[in-house]
């Protein structure tokens, strides 16, 4: 294992290959390359040049889509609203090109809006059904409107896009206009993935409850991600309407919307370079197969579309994350050298001394006939460490789970920091509280360090905008320095590039500590943190418990390890079959003769 001194080196050596400048070196690169091809190249490939352009910036907003966890079959739809609208204005109406084309793009956000905040309650497949069912309803909504719209046939005399007194009329300057377009969001969007917006989105693809409790907003999230998908369509619909200046519904049905999500799961649904890549390697073996296969072999356009299918096949079951996928080991792993300062994690100072952060009083959780909690009552003091113990069904996660408003009691009252539990879980740790879980919940592609940083995404203020465009490195540089002391704490440093998935199951628990103290809570509540670890890892947690309270942090901990907890609380809350058994000192419950029952029987 590389030593702390090794990985500092490594950091330092590489700092200027990181993800950001490389998302800026290929973003430029793809500038160059399609000025080049635009300026030099035939009208042939000028065209297949601007389509490629205008699929990717669709396929870019279906990506981030992707990311979060999303699937929408309906991508096409937005494009058709981005495209229709501006060209009605500007061909029936006289508005100027560039302002029916910006009103074109603002419709399809406020339809992604609107439609995004019905959808997105539905969970699993649902959702991807609904967006097709959208897709669907536009499309035949555009041909019963031909009054408006042409109907099946559409229209044209569209008038070309115009930028104040300069008309994009040549198509070798709406080439390179698309791909500037192509490049800034590419390498926009590439560079958000590692900032606190990015982690929050990966988080919700994992695990959206865990992303919840530390102060991410999924529903606003999540909304937001789809409405930007939607806006990038529209835009796309709209660049394609002002460029052939005409319009049909053909080009804006469900077929487009599953070329889309083709282009971006064949070149890689991870990254927006890898739709960028999917667009333009699908298109080009589109026409790879149409010159070779149709025109010399003399072959049906159905024996095409077969052979189609079998190189997607086969090119995915080699890489089954895309094109991208092969491409990523060429990509710089994310890092972020240690800081030379450390800094300290003060807890929280939210809860007034000598007050319980934490009171349960009577509490009852049934769920259907099943009575899992009765008339639970306990308190967690300042400044001290609390230990939930009590055999397997004893009711400690679900204890646990209403103590931080997830679930709500069937009866009786819990106290947070004075009040009740918050009605929305992003709101929990705005007052000073955070939580592992009982089963370990980490986004696995990210880093250890990712991780970690994610603990602090309340406690920034940065959003998609600030990350795309790098206005936020201060609060990134504070945020990293926080996520490097938290796991000098629980002594993870040396493993903070590797990715989370590679973690021993005693590793991703420490990890998960670490994440809670960057959250910088005043009452940690800790669910079988000694889960997995050894018995040099146990003993080092409870020297990070004592730590822990004499800096000033209350501890609630469910713990199987009996061992460990008599060490270091000082109550102990026994429960069993839903009921609190007995409260009181460690040696007290050692002793107590109903405990010795319910752990061993009699």
């Amino acid at each position: 294992m590389a030593s702390s001194s090794q990985l500092e080196r490594a950091s330092g050596a590489r700092s200027w290959r990181t993800p950001g400048v490389a998302s800026f070196v290929v973003a430029v690169a793809l500038f160059v390359v399609a000025a080049v091809i635009a300026a030099l190249g035939p009208q042939y490939d000028v065209t297949l040049l601007v389509t490629v352009g205008l699929s990717a910036i669709a396929a870019m907003g279906l990506t981030l889509l992707l990311i979060a966890g999303q699937v929408s079959l309906g991508q096409a739809a937005f494009m058709a609203v981005g495209a229709y609208v501006p060209a009605i204005l500007a061909r029936d109406h006289g508005v100027p090109a560039v302002l029916a084309l910006l009103a074109g793009v603002a419709t399809s956000a406020i339809m992604g809006t609107i439609i995004g905040a019905i959808t997105l309650r539905l969970k699993g497949h649902f959702l991807p059904l609904a967006t097709l069912a959208i897709g669907m309803a536009c499309s035949a909504g555009i041909v019963a409107a031909g009054n408006l719209t042409g109907g099946a046939s559409g229209f044209g005399q569209i008038p070309p896009l115009s930028i104040g007194s300069f008309q994009l009329v040549d198509d070798r300057a709406f080439a390179i206009f698309v791909w500037s377009i192509v490049a800034i969001a590419g390498g926009g969007f590439s560079r958000m993935l590692n900032t606190r917006t990015g982690r929050a989105i990966a988080a919700l693809k994992s695990d959206i409850e865990m992303a919840e409790v530390f102060g991410v907003n999924a529903t606003r999230l999540r909304l937001l991600v789809f409405v930007v998908a939607a806006t990038l369509a529209g835009l796309s619909g709209g660049l394609y309407a002002f460029y052939f200046k005409f319009i049909s519904p053909a080009p804006f049905g469900l077929t487009s919307s599953v070329n889309l999500l083709i282009a971006c799961i064949f070149g890689g649904m991870s990254h927006p370079f890898g739709a960028v890549l999917g667009a333009s390697a699908v298109t080009a073996l589109e026409m790879f197969l149409q010159n070779i296969v149709a025109r010399m072999l003399g072959l049906s356009g159905n024996v095409e579309m077969i052979v189609f299918g079998v190189v997607l096949i086969g090119v995915l079951l080699r890489w089954p994350g895309g094109i991208w996928s092969a491409l990523q080991r060429l990509w710089p792993a994310f890092s972020v050298a240690r800081p030379t300062r450390n800094i300290e994690l003060t807890p929280s100072k939210r809860g007034a001394d000598g007050d319980d952060l934490l009171s349960v009083k009577g509490i009852a959780k049934n769920f259907g006939g099943v009575k899992a909690l009765r008339g639970v009552t306990f308190s967690v003091p300042a400044d001290q460490i609390v230990g939930l113990i009590g055999p397997n069904g004893a009711g400690k996660s679900t204890t646990f789970n209403i103590a931080t408003g997830l679930l709500d009691p069937s009866e009786g009252s819990v106290s947070l920091m004075g009040a009740p539990p918050p009605s929305r879980v992003c709101d929990l740790v705005h007052r000073g509280v955070s939580r592992t879980f009982q089963h370990v919940r980490v986004v696995p592609e990210r880093t250890v360090l990712e991780n970690v940083a994610f603990g602090a995404y309340a406690q920034g203020r940065s959003g998609m905008i600030a990350g795309m465009f790098g206005l936020d490195r201060a609060e990134e540089a504070a945020t990293f320095a926080k996520a490097w002391r938290a796991l000098e704490i629980v002594e993870l440093d040396e493993l903070a590039h590797e990715p989370a998935s590679r973690l021993a199951m005693g590793q991703a628990r420490l990890l998960e500590v670490a994440r809670a103290l960057v959250s910088r809570p005043r009452l940690l509540l800790l669910d079988e943190p000694a889960a997995g670890l050894r018995t040099g890892e146990k003993l080092r947690l409870v020297t990070l418990l004592h730590r822990l309270k004499r800096a000033g942090m209350s501890v609630l901990l469910v713990e199987h390890d009996m061992d460990l907890v008599m060490n270091c609380v000082d109550r102990v809350v026994v429960l069993d079959q839903g009921e609190g058994l007995m409260t009181g000192h460690p040696d007290e419950v050692r002793r107590d003769e109903r405990v010795i029952a319910a752990y061993l029987g009699t």
